[in-house]
């Protein structure tokens, strides 16, 4: 092999060399930055209760001052199970063991901080209240300060209708007495509290006194 052959095959032999090495780097790029690219963290499970009661269909979530619960409806519908998530990871039964069936028993509709509407199809309507010909349901207005054991503050048989004003904090219910117009705290608010009377000693206060 002459002397400028063994040059062409050299010089053929190097270009060839880069070529597959910058073929090698360019291939290899992708693969770096997938590596430096931040790991995405799914979803996971941070807790889980067993419940007494089979769950059924329908869930709600009180929020109480600094606390949260979450009302879990039962299968049989025959009222909630009542379970404090304040803490996500630590859930705790509030109303383990309690008899609050009665109570909440039906469409269960939190409307103010302690009050909810619990609503059951009587047994002589057609179907649900707003989709057949004269169905009527009775509606308890329940007190849910105290989740464990919510109270029935007053009941309303045949109901027709039940519409909810969210803006003022009123509920229109009507049956066969007419219009019911009642009104409850607002989701969020609470009442302030009453101040005491003023003394003589509020006169001369150098601030302004928490009094009237």
């Amino acid at each position: 092999m002459s002397t400028n052959q063994q040059r062409f095959s050299w010089s053929h032999l190097v270009f060839v060399s880069a070529g597959l090495a910058a073929v090698t780097a360019v291939l290899s790029v992708p693969r770096i930055f997938a590596n430096t690219k931040p790991t995405e963290v799914p979803a996971k499970v941070i807790a889980h209760l067993a419940l007494k009661d089979a769950p059924g269909s329908e869930m709600l979530l009180q929020n109480k001052g600094d606390k949260q619960y979450l009302y879990v409806q039962k299968a049989s519908k025959q009222g909630f199970t009542v379970i404090d998530v304040t803490k996500p990871v630590l859930p705790t039964l509030v109303n383990h063991g309690a008899q609050s069936s009665d109570a909440t028993a039906g469409k269960l509709e939190i409307v103010g901080p302690d009050v909810g509407l619990a609503e059951v199809p009587d047994k002589n309507s057609k179907g649900v209240i707003r989709n057949s010909d004269s169905p009527t349901e009775t509606v308890k207005i329940l007190d849910l300060s105290d989740p464990a054991h919510p109270k029935v503050l007053q009941t309303f048989t045949g109901v027709t209708s039940i519409l909810q004003d969210p803006n003022r904090a009123l509920i229109y219910l009507t049956n066969n007495d007419g219009l019911w117009i009642l009104t409850h705290p607002r989701q969020g608010l609470t009442p302030a509290k009453k101040k005491r009377p003023c003394g003589s000693e509020d006169a001369i206060a150098s601030m302004p006194p928490d009094c009237e």
